[in-house]
């Protein structure tokens, strides 16, 4: 368990988001070429633990995590972008496996189109924090 399996949590569990994208449409890792849209990819770009002297039985993990929507237009990609951001920024969710879990929009990336496949693209980074087990 780790950041990109918490915010896939939160994000495939919100109402709102699930209008806009199927959850099984929102996935840990790269999108498999072929996906329907809309969709939405989550990756880890980099995690920092903190090494404590004395660290007991956890250690804090520091992740940012980049959440990347897929769509058929650029409208559908600004709303779902949107739609990801209000269901995950700011919360303090239960995850299984980890303990303190802080989840926090950092901020959005930039506009991209695959015109080939007639894909528009935008991403969200977020910052998530966590206890884990050594």
């Amino acid at each position: 368990m780790n950041g990109v399996a918490a915010l896939r949590q939160v994000l495939a569990a919100d109402a709102a988001l699930t209008a806009l994208v199927p959850a099984p449409r929102i996935v840990a890792g790269v999108m498999p070429q072929g996906t329907a849209l809309p969709a939405v990819s989550i990756t880890s770009v980099g995690a920092n633990n903190r090494n404590l002297a004395d660290p007991g039985a956890n250690r804090h993990v520091s992740e940012r995590v980049q959440a990347t929507v897929l769509a058929a237009n650029y409208p559908a990609q600004k709303a779902i972008m949107a739609a990801v951001t209000k269901a995950a920024a700011d919360k303090f969710p239960t995850v299984a496996g980890l303990s303190a879990v802080t989840i926090h929009a950092l901020s959005d990336g930039p506009d991209f189109m695959n015109e080939d496949a007639s894909i528009y693209l935008g991403s969200i980074d977020f910052r998530i924090t966590y206890l884990e087990q050594r």
